[in-house]
């Protein structure tokens, strides 16, 4: 059986935590572990979750440093135990019912177990809208995130290995992910599924901050990838372009 600890961290956004669990309640795998790290909300948050009646909640109420801080602790968490561990942050939902399910059944026919699962998503825009968007071969993780991270599972196992490093406040689950992935032979221990798996609210901090992360982004790669200086400001400027070429037609189209 495929087990999963399913990490969601909160603060100050309850309508959002209410979402993602909703989206979790309705599963019809129920072979998984919720791992809730919410920050000292003041905004109803603490009282909703002390009030919550599920033996499969895990909740631990204190605050932190940010985000990834907060990313850590409930990774700390999840690998205590077998199976995989997704990052579904309050306000991001799995894409329907039957997510984990498939999931579980695509990885019991493989095989070779994977140590990493990712696929499409949905983007939910500020007006509710949702945008289908694919997966890019795990090939191009150097180039950037090849899926948003609320459709990554991670193995347990592997994943004790690794942290959130906290000197990046924006992509530090992308350096996470570099990290991860080094090592690995991609064709075997990497399954790409072409199914939406979450659905992913870009009212988030990083998405609204992306010309932030796209520097960070550029850091990691000298770091990790080792990227000369030159590829890996050209990378980044085609990265600058793309992100602002797409807000400004976002705003045109308003």
């Amino acid at each position: 059986m495929v087990s999963f600890s399913i990490v969601t961290i909160n603060w100050n956004n309850l309508d959002g935590l209410r979402d993602t669990y909703q989206s979790l309640s309705r599963q019809t795998c129920r072979n998984f572990r919720w791992i809730v790290i919410d920050g000292a909300s003041t905004d109803g948050s603490v009282e909703w979750l002390q009030a919550l009646d599920d033996a499969q909640a895990e909740i631990t109420i204190e605050p932190d440093k940010g985000i990834y801080d907060a990313m850590d602790k409930g990774r700390a968490k999840a690998v205590e135990t077998p199976g995989y561990t997704l990052f579904l942050n309050s306000g991001d939902c799995l894409a329907d019912a039957e997510v984990l399910e498939r999931i579980t059944a695509q990885v019991q026919r493989a095989d070779i177990k994977p140590k990493f699962i990712y696929g499409d998503f949905y983007q939910k825009t500020a007006s509710g809208r949702l945008i289908r968007t694919s997966a890019r071969p795990i090939e191009r993780a150097p180039i950037g995130l090849p899926a948003s991270h609320q459709t990554m599972y991670f193995e347990n196992e592997r994943l004790r290995q690794f942290r959130f490093r906290l000197d990046y406040k924006l992509s530090a689950d992308y350096c996470l992910l570099i990290e991860f992935l080094q090592g690995l032979d991609v064709k075997t221990a990497v399954m790409q599924l072409p199914f939406p798996l979450c659905i992913f609210d870009t009212t988030g901090v990083s998405h609204k901050r992306r010309f932030d992360a796209i520097r960070e982004d550029m850091q990691i790669r000298r770091r990790f990838l080792n990227f000369s200086l030159m590829n890996a400001f050209a990378l980044y400027v085609l990265h600058y372009v793309h992100t602002h070429t797409k807000q400004l037609r976002s705003s045109l189209s308003r």
